[in-house]
């Protein structure tokens, strides 16, 4: 399909669904949830095999087929979700997602619905893979012979949605929360802030909460750091992550098994952060594939 007829909310024209999501993505442009603290997973109290979701909006980029567009999900109360039995053997990884079921793409169901998707028990486990029309939320670590999960079981898989609303030329960016606006010109102040991540190891794997954030790699010794596959840590397409090297270890960044990462670095599979202080952004440009890109040696 090319340019649709009727555009969204023409006087005496009849509208589908579609080209209202259609409309939605113009604004939210991709997956994630819509406030700092929507749907978070948190542990249960008194804890046990189950974890609770809280109030809260999220943005889901339809993608069973192309040109969906996005879905906005509202939570308007705390939901408690049952983890099932641990493996007296061997820990697993589950996946806590929401998920937008259409009957006009494909089943039976119009609905949104939380899911435990249950990851599969072994050595070495890694998450199941997000279902389509769906965002994650959290990953579970369900140790074996567990008979609860604490707060240190769970690690939060949201990202913040993003947006393609224009707001002019932005003036100054502040502490806050909020967009306020500027003078005749249409100027605005944009608040914002960027969250950090400390890290004071010498080995480092990104997790999906560092996407938008600064990563300080902060050691006297050498620092390797390791971009994980999507099919273990579910980083968006067009996640950006800052890294700056704090201590005096030198800093290498290196894509796990079947992940490619290219940079004009020295040594461009396996960038180097030039010195310390030094930073680099690296950016996922598809699916494990990574730009590296900033001060490298």
């Amino acid at each position: 399909m090319t340019l649709r007829t009727p555009p969204s909310w023409e006087q005496n024209a009849s509208h589908p669904a579609e080209n209202d999501r259609l409309t939605t993505q113009a604004l939210w442009a991709t997956t994630g949830i819509i406030g700092s603290s929507s749907m978070e997973v948190t542990a249960n109290s008194p804890v046990g095999m189950s974890v609770r979701v809280a109030s809260g909006w999220a943005a889901i980029v339809g993608t069973t087929q192309t040109n969906m567009g996005t879905y906005v999900a509202f939570n308007d109360a705390t939901v408690t979700l049952t983890i099932t039995t641990a493996n007296p053997t061997n820990p697993r990884i589950d996946l806590i997602c929401a998920t937008i079921n259409d009957s006009y793409y494909s089943g039976a169901t119009d609905n949104v619905a939380y899911q435990v998707i249950a990851g599969t028990p072994a050595g070495s486990p890694v998450a199941p893979s997000l279902p389509a029309n769906s965002i994650a939320l959290a990953q579970v670590t369900v140790s074996a012979g567990a008979t609860s999960i604490s707060s240190g079981n769970i690690a939060d898989a949201r990202v913040v949605v993003t947006t393609n609303f224009p707001v002019g030329d932005v003036t100054s960016v502040t502490a806050g929360a909020g967009l306020t606006g500027g003078g005749s010109s249409g100027d605005v102040t944009l608040a914002a802030s960027v969250a950090t991540n400390a890290q004071t190891g010498t080995t480092y794997t990104l997790v999906l909460t560092d996407n938008g954030k600064l990563v300080t790699l902060s050691n006297a010794s050498p620092v390797a750091v390791t971009i994980p596959l999507n099919s273990s840590v579910a980083l968006p397409v067009g996640a950006v992550i800052i890294m700056a090297a704090y201590g005096a270890g030198t800093v290498t960044i290196s894509g796990t098994g079947g992940v490619t990462v290219v940079s004009n670095g020295a040594t461009a599979a396996t960038p180097v952060i030039r010195a310390q202080y030094s930073s680099v952004a690296a950016i996922q440009t598809s699916a494990n594939n990574w730009l590296v890109i900033g001060d490298l040696t």
